[in-house]
């Protein structure tokens, strides 16, 4: 059987074989199956030749049971949404209400905790610079230690006539 025509396509004999299932060798069906899958036109008339078959028809449409599952999905995603965004608020309304409420139980005199947390954060934030400086320059000394004398005979900026 011959399968292309003089332009390249594929025949309508072919096609029909191919469709059927029937006449065709391995190494034909191969070749029809590569030109399908990048001639356009031949895959037009390969499809339609398929269509023309009757159509099954689902014992039972899926629709429904398709929309329940969605509906049912999406609550689950709301109220899982929801219900943590519901408890970190309450959370943190708990925790800064009950901190409020305590302060005034408490000795007035004594700092309350937040007061103590801020002093403590602004004491670690100010010793930042001397303990990069104190990193830095331990850094830097244990280059000095490799017995190699600085250059004296290099300027910095350069020297211009």
């Amino acid at each position: 059987m011959t399968c292309f025509r003089p332009d390249g396509h594929l025949t309508d004999a072919a096609l029909t074989a191919l469709v059927r299932g029937d006449g065709l060798e391995e190494l034909d069906r191969l070749e029809l199956a590569e030109h399908l899958a990048y001639c356009d036109q031949c895959l037009q008339r390969y499809t339609e030749l398929l269509s023309e078959g009757a159509l099954l028809t689902p014992a039972r449409s899926c629709r429904e049971s398709l929309r329940r599952r969605i509906r049912q999905r999406a609550v689950q995603l709301g109220v899982s949404r929801y219900a943590t965004a519901a408890a970190a608020v309450a959370l943190a309304l708990t925790l800064l209400w009950g901190s409020g409420n305590l302060s005034g139980r408490v000795d007035s005199t004594a700092p309350s905790l937040l007061e103590r947390a801020g002093t403590a954060l602004t004491e670690w934030t100010d010793a930042w610079p001397q303990a990069w400086e104190e990193a830095l320059s331990g850094f830097s000394g244990l280059f000095d230690d490799f017995g190699v004398s600085p250059r004296n005979d290099l300027t910095q900026g350069g020297t211009h006539p």
